[in-house]
């Protein structure tokens, strides 16, 4: 089939290629806009691994702390008689006496 350039095409023939093309066109960009791996899932997926990031930071930094009284927990027993103190807890021997 020989090729054909566009200045050899009616006005008729133009007009239904132009309106091809722009169907064509829409449907493209409407499939890279709204399909699932589409502009509109990358920018929630790239907000959701923003908050994801931001909520690691967040737990890495509680953990630090946690890991920290565990260490003092372990290692320090006045710091460990406090804390068993505050729950409740009592030494042998020891009584407790609630006023009213």
């Amino acid at each position: 089939m020989p090729a054909i350039s566009l200045p050899q095409l009616n006005p008729y023939e133009r007009k239904k290629l132009i309106v091809l093309s722009v169907i064509t066109f829409s449907i493209i960009s409407l499939w890279l806009l709204f399909s699932p791996n589409g502009t509109f899932q990358l920018f929630s997926v790239q907000s959701e691994l923003s908050t994801i990031r931001t909520d690691n930071i967040t737990l890495r930094a509680e953990n630090e702390v946690l890991r920290a009284e565990i260490m003092k927990l372990k290692t320090d027993s006045v710091y460990l008689e406090q804390v068993a103190r505050e729950q409740g807890l009592l030494k042998r021997n020891e009584m407790v006496f609630i006023f009213k």
